[in-house]
């Protein structure tokens, strides 16, 4: 009777053991994948392609829904830049809303194209990004692109609420076509910012007539940022 009572009272313990070393199980779970984009060597497209369209994918023009994403931060490689260096960073997506969220999970857009070189098809992209900001409110960004297509296996991937995942991208920082220029350091060496993530997609369209161009059309999906870096920026010398 002794030893019976002894199993019975370490019945809870043993399933409150169980319980807790499926934990990490289930938190790992909901992180789909890794993407390392650091090596910057992808397949890119064959046809040349002029862009049309675009715009509003995570600003906020983008219309209310169930459907969102907050975009984090995790990393960067260190927290003070000349122009002109390589950033390394990792940056973390998360469906917030209620509703699946489909990602393009590819940065090969050459995969898209099809063996018909006549022919047009349509695609998802979206675009990881880091924002900087100065204290004047002017931006300028690097950012990582990822492409699917219904018709390329596994260039899609379903992201469900409470679900993510994370982008390792590695970006040369540089100002021209950008609101921050070199000129607006002044007299000063260095520029301090604000740095956060921001995640959008659009969809693509490929047409091969004239030359070729591209449609792109924004998908609503309002974007929250869950941290900003502070980071300091120093003037390229000469």
């Amino acid at each position: 009777m002794v030893r019976l009572r002894c199993f019975m009272k370490s019945l809870p313990i043993a399933a409150g053991m169980i319980l807790l070393s499926l934990i990490p199980l289930f938190v790992r779970a909901q992180e789909i994948g890794y993407i390392d984009l650091t090596d910057n060597v992808f397949r890119e497209r064959s046809r040349p392609a002029q862009r049309n369209g675009g715009g509003c994918g995570s600003s906020p023009h983008a219309q209310q829904s169930q459907s969102e994403v907050t975009v984090t931060v995790v990393s960067l490689d260190k927290i003070r830049y000349r122009i002109g260096e390589e950033v390394t960073f990792e940056i973390k997506v998360l469906n917030s809303g209620k509703k699946t969220i489909i990602v393009p999970w590819t940065p090969h857009s050459g995969d898209l194209e099809p063996a018909d070189a006549h022919s047009s098809y349509r695609y998802r992209v979206s675009t990881i990004s880091l924002d900087f900001k100065d204290p004047q409110s002017r931006e300028f960004s690097i950012f990582e692109n990822l492409y699917g297509s219904p018709n390329v296996p596994d260039s899609l991937r379903e992201l469900s609420p409470g679900q993510w995942f994370t982008v390792r991208g590695r970006k040369r920082l540089v100002l021209y076509d950008q609101n921050l220029t070199e000129k607006e350091f002044g007299n000063s060496e260095l520029v301090e910012t604000k740095v956060s993530g921001l995640y959008r997609q659009d969809r693509g369209e490929y047409y091969p007539k004239n030359g070729g161009s591209d449609g792109w059309w924004c998908i609503p999906l309002p974007c929250q940022k869950a941290n900003q870096l502070d980071v300091t920026l120093e003037k390229l010398s000469y």
